[in-house]
């Protein structure tokens, strides 16, 4: 739930941040891309989720995660880009931003969550 709200909250400021120095079609395609990273990366981190916590899939939850970023890169320069429905400069700086953003939170989420867990083991 956690991970959600800071994904949503990534994706807010982003847009709000960005609103007024952008025109319309600018706007569109961080909009867009911002609908993409999270509405791909929630559904990811859920479904990686049970990985992360053993030992023997930590590295495989890690390896597939990067690949799916790169597939929802590539999946959003040929569903929107290509076609024109997208600026492409926009859009792919935003989708950058948005899935690095979700990398970020996602690892100081986890973090926080095994401190926590080494802290109730210690005491």
């Amino acid at each position: 739930m956690r991970f959600a709200a800071a994904l949503g909250g990534v994706a807010i400021i982003g847009v709000l941040v960005t609103w007024p120095f952008l025109e319309v079609g600018a706007r569109r395609a961080v909009l867009g891309a911002a609908i993409l990273a999270v509405g791909t990366q929630l559904p990811a981190h859920l479904l990686l989720k049970g990985w992360r916590t053993r030992n023997d899939r930590f590295f495989a939850a890690i390896g597939a995660g990067f690949a799916l970023r790169v597939l929802i890169i590539a999946a959003g320069i040929a569903a929107f880009v290509i076609p024109g429905r997208a600026e492409p400069a926009p859009f792919l700086l935003a989708l950058g931003g948005f899935l690095l953003a979700s990398i970020l939170a996602e690892s100081c989420l986890e973090h926080r969550r095994l401190r926590a867990d080494a802290a109730a083991v210690e005491s």
